[in-house]
This record gives structure tokens, C-alpha cells and sequence, in this order.
């Protein structure tokens, strides 16, 4: 029994003492950055339409552009999979006279997304789009695909593992301390940061013109990793 007790004894003290020992903390943070090549772009067109007799005039009218664009996209091989219907609005146009605003017709809007992995198609697919009767060139993003994001992630996290762990040993050394086990560890942010072009002209030739113009631009990937180190 003497012996069971002693045992016992010896272990809770030895808790005891990794608890101390293991009681200060280090919490550094460690970050990465890189700038890569995009693999991707997207493009924002569509159309707003007035109309004065209804809003379903208004409507009707929007939906055959949208219909000519998309299909004209389709034609000249864009797969309807990489065009989405991005937004879609119904307003009353009001027009003030003394002090009140009466209805005078309703606006329609609506915007596709096209995407593609041909990054110099891009004053293609708004040249298709003008053609078929899209007024709106809103932006033009440059960006990265699923699978190339994910492999930026794994890689600027390891980094910023890395450079978490050389700046938590940095302090420990000049604390005349050793680094013990980790505590907790959290990614506090991570962002794939896409070049976007926001168009200057929005409607016909001029913007055919600009968007044939716009290049690619760097994609910024960054990552932030918190680490709580114990220290002894």
C-alpha cells in the first residue's frame, strides 16, 4: 500500500512540475507573402434597359440581350458552364417636379460573369458582348482557379509556419530559454488577393477598344499563423 501511495505521490508531483515548468508562453505570429502568376479571368458584362410603357416591357427587353449575349458567347465557344447570371434588378425610374417624384418608367439590369483560362480572350468576350447588344462592361478580374489557390495556400502556410517558428526560437534564445512544446497554433488569415480592372468606358467600341488592352496582372497570396509556444 506504502508503495502505491509513493507512486502515486511521484507522478501528481511530476504533473506538478511540467505544469511550472511548462507555465510561460511565447505567442508569436508568422507571415507569407508571394505574388504569382494568374491562371484565370472573369469578366463582367450585361445590360440596362428603360422602358416607359411597363416594367414587364422592361424585363422582357433585358432578358432576350441577355439571351442574345449568352448565346453568342456559346457560339463562339465559351461553355455555358463559365457564364453565370451575376445580378438581376427591377427599379422604378422616378423623375422629381416641385417637391414630388412620379414613376416614369422602369429600368431593368442584368449582369453575366463569363469566366475563362485564356487570359487574352478577354477583349474577346466583351467584343461578342457588344455585339449582342450588352451596355455595361463593368470589370475585369484576373485571378486564380480552384486547384491553383489551394496549392498557393499549402505553400504560403508553410511559410508562414516557418517564419513563425524562427521569430519564437529568435526570442527564446535571447531570453536565455528553450522552446518546449506548442500550445496552440491558428491560422488568423489567410487571402488570395485578385488583380481587378475596373473599366473606364462601359459601353460599346471604346470598350471593346480598352478591354483588348488590359494585361494580367501579378495575384497576391498571403498567409498569417498564430503559434503559442510553452517555454522552459
Amino acid at each position: 500500500m506504502k508503495t502505491k501511495i509513493i507512486l502515486t505521490f511521484l507522478i501528481i508531483a511530476l504533473i506538478v512540475i511540467t505544469g511550472c515548468m511548462e507555465g510561460n508562453t511565447i505567442n508569436v505570429q508568422g507571415n507569407s507573402e508571394i505574388t504569382v502568376d494568374p491562371d484565370e479571368a472573369e469578366v463582367w458584362v450585361g445590360v440596362s434597359i428603360v422602358k416607359f410603357v411597363s416594367a414587364e416591357a422592361a424585363q422582357s427587353e433585358a432578358n432576350k440581350v441577355i439571351n442574345d449575349i449568352i448565346n453568342g458567347l456559346k457560339n463562339r465557344g465559351i461553355p455555358e458552364s463559365d457564364i453565370q447570371t451575376e445580378n438581376l434588378m427591377l427599379n422604378e425610374e422616378r423623375k422629381w417636379e416641385n417637391g414630388n417624384s412620379r414613376v416614369v418608367g422602369w429600368r431593368a439590369m442584368q449582369t453575366l460573369k463569363v469566366k475563362t483560362t485564356e487570359l487574352n480572350e478577354v477583349g474577346f468576350i466583351v467584343d461578342v458582348a457588344v455585339k449582342n447588344g450588352a451596355n455595361q462592361i463593368n470589370n475585369i478580374q484576373f485571378g486564380l482557379s480552384e486547384e491553383k489557390e489551394q496549392m498557393y495556400k499549402r505553400q504560403v502556410l508553410a511559410e508562414a509556419t516557418k517564419n513563425a517558428k524562427e521569430k519564437a526560437e529568435t526570442i527564446a534564445q535571447s531570453l536565455d530559454a528553450r522552446l518546449g512544446r506548442i500550445k496552440t497554433v491558428s491560422e488568423s488569415n489567410y487571402f488570395a488577393r485578385p488583380y481587378i480592372y475596373t473599366m473606364e468606358k462601359t459601353v460599346g467600341v471604346a470598350a471593346v477598344e480598352e478591354a483588348a488592352m488590359v494585361m494580367p496582372s501579378d495575384v497576391r497570396v498571403t498567409a498569417n499563423i498564430n503559434l503559442i509556444y510553452y517555454i522552459r
